[in-house]
């Protein structure tokens, strides 16, 4: 047998390599990953900070726009409510200068019959922009609606109720814009004792 041919059949014999001998570094369990270093735990925790400002500033800014909305539509719903304020001692004026034509003049006279339409027609167009008159007499006081200028004893009415009306009070769409300033009724003070008022 030639010298090649016994190379060739000892190369043939070489066993395998074995799988168990597979280099340590690939038997090796893995590691478990090392904990994040401080570095690395505050850029997490300002970036949940920053998150978290974010999500307060994105609530802030839709509360702003609902707001803002609001007194847009307010301010577009009472645009004349000074102007319609401003007017309201015109109609004082014609309230008391018909009272004072009733005094002294007959119901059916002209200039008050004329006043009175005057003053009829001037409510009614106030009206139709949501202006309405307040009650009064008669009624529970209600500080949204009635301004107490005085206080009168009587038993003749439970307390807290409106006696008199001294000025009229006006809502415009539902708001007071002037309140009615009336006159209240509160109970009267207990007679005193006969004896203490005529003591011995």
């Amino acid at each position: 047998m030639s010298k090649k041919a016994e190379h060739s059949h000892h190369d043939r014999k070489q066993p395998a390599p074995d799988a168990e001998a597979e280099p340590a570094a690939q038997q090796a369990p893995a590691e478990t990953p090392a904990e994040p270093p401080d570095e690395l735990k505050a850029l997490q925790a300002e970036r949940d900070d920053l998150l978290a400002r974010l999500q307060r500033v994105s609530a802030d800014y839709l509360n702003y726009q609902k707001r803002a909305q609001r007194e847009i539509a307010d301010a577009r719903e009472f645009a004349n409510a000074e102007l319609i304020r401003n007017l309201l001692p015109v109609l004082d004026d014609m309230e008391r200068a018909m009272e004072a034509a009733r005094a002294n003049h007959g119901q059916d006279d002209p200039l008050l019959v004329g006043m009175q339409l005057v003053h009829d027609k001037a409510l009614g167009t106030l009206g139709g922009f949501g202006l309405s008159v307040i009650e009064a007499a008669g009624k529970s006081f209600d500080p949204d609606l009635h301004s107490a200028l005085m206080e009168e004893p009587t038993d003749r009415h439970p307390p807290k109720t409106v006696l008199r009306e001294l000025q009229k009070g006006y809502r415009l769409k539902g708001r007071t814009i002037r309140p009615a300033a009336v006159v209240v009724a509160k109970a009267p003070e207990p007679a005193k004792d006969a004896k203490q008022q005529d003591p011995k």
